[in-house]
């Protein structure tokens, strides 16, 4: 009797496993006739079974890679209805191509078949990747960089570090600090020792406000490459966050030393400069700094409008003051309100460029203001008019 119930278990194991052939057979045919949908059902059922793990390793190998090239058809079939049916088709081809992978034996005689398929997946994630980023979805397109990371990194592919760059790049700009950290850190331990690398974990210590660890990577970043200006740059963003403008001021000067015509230089020491919040605030340098920025790119729409915004609020402190004086004091009140208007005039030209230039709303209200405060009325209603 007890043979008898060994044999009976035996017998119905073997026709569970049978049953899961089937399947597995079934799904190939249905792929290989192009119904998908059914190959899809097939396919599932055979690895969902509880008795998938008591497969041989080759014929589950095989069920995995069915399994992806059955969901790698559905996703190049086009069809809409079909893929609304799979929607996590990309994700389910990589997870089945890495199950498939773990039999050593049965990678090295499907190698060319299973490559071929797992490349096809990291450029589908690349692709992914590099639409979101291309859209501003940063957040969606980091993940989909890093599985094509992983991919390549698997194929011991030369681009592998080139997409975890993107990666990081994409977590960086999602504002994700701590992703982008552990993804410039695992590049930099991949031998990349760029500048780029540094400054870019800066930036995330940096946004983490983690500001010692930020200063440590831009000073480690600087001693392999002394007077890098993108260096220099974070450096004086980190001073300039701890509020040590003579700090960023006395790099930049070493910075404006290595290259005396980026207007880009000049333009950040006058607007740390024309910084009331800044404990080097001086409206005389900060106006010198934007007139050489521009002396050196007259097109800078940025110091323009920066130069004429600085005399509109040095007018307006000489209004202040006017309106503070006491009622007796009309010479020196209509001293200050001249001087006040002079401000006025002699930033107009700059606005109006910068006007000319970007013409915004925001801008075009300044110009109109301006206008309306030197009587020009013919100029305001013009500007109006458009």
């Amino acid at each position: 009797m007890k043979k008898v119930m060994i044999l009976l278990a035996v017998v119905l194991t073997a026709n569970v496993m049978m049953a899961q052939k089937k399947d597995r057979t079934d799904a190939f045919m249905y792929n290989k006739n192009g119904q998908y949908e059914k190959a899809m059902a097939s396919i599932e059922k055979c690895i969902n079974h509880e008795q998938f793990a008591g497969m041989k390793p080759n014929d589950q190998s095989q069920a995995w890679l069915y399994r992806a090239a059955i969901y790698q058809n559905i996703l190049q079939s086009g069809d809409e209805a079909l893929m609304a049916k799979a929607p996590n088709a990309t994700e389910i081809v990589y997870e089945s191509l890495m199950k498939c992978m773990e039999n050593k034996a049965y990678l090295d005689d499907n190698k060319q078949e299973i490559y071929q398929r797992v490349a096809s997946v990291m450029n589908s994630y690349y692709t992914m990747g590099a639409d979101d980023y291309n859209s501003s979805k940063f957040a969606e397109a980091a993940p989909a960089f890093k599985k094509a990371y992983d991919i390549a990194k698997s194929l011991g592919s030369a681009d592998a570090n080139d997409m975890l760059n993107f990666a990081a790049t994409s977590s960086l700009r999602a504002e994700d600090y701590a992703t982008a950290l552990e993804y410039f850190t695992e590049l930099k331990n991949n031998g990349v020792d760029d500048v780029e690398i540094y400054k870019h974990l800066a930036a995330a210590y940096h946004g983490m406000g983690n500001e010692e660890k930020a200063f440590e990577m831009i000073n480690d970043g600087l001693a392999k490459y002394p007077g890098d200006a993108a260096m220099i740059i974070e450096k004086v963003n980190v001073y300039l966050k701890q509020g040590k403008g003579e700090e960023a001021i006395s790099d930049l000067m070493e910075l404006n030393k290595l290259d005396p015509n980026n207007a880009s230089i000049l333009f950040i020491l006058g607007t740390i400069y024309g910084d009331e919040n800044n404990d080097v605030y001086n409206s005389d340098k900060a106006i010198e700094y934007y007139e050489e920025a521009i002396k050196v790119n007259p097109n800078y729409y940025d110091a323009v409008y920066n130069l004429g915004a600085m005399y509109i609020t040095l007018s307006n402190k000489v209004k202040t003051e006017a309106n503070e004086l006491p009622l007796n004091k009309v010479k020196e009140y209509n001293e200050l309100v001249e001087q006040a208007e002079e401000l006025i005039r002699t930033g107009l030209p700059y606005v109006k460029q910068a006007y000319e230039a970007q013409p915004t709303p925001e801008v075009k209200q300044v110009l109109k203001t301006m206008y309306v405060q030197l009587k020009m009325n013919d100029e305001a209603k013009a500007l109006d008019a458009e």
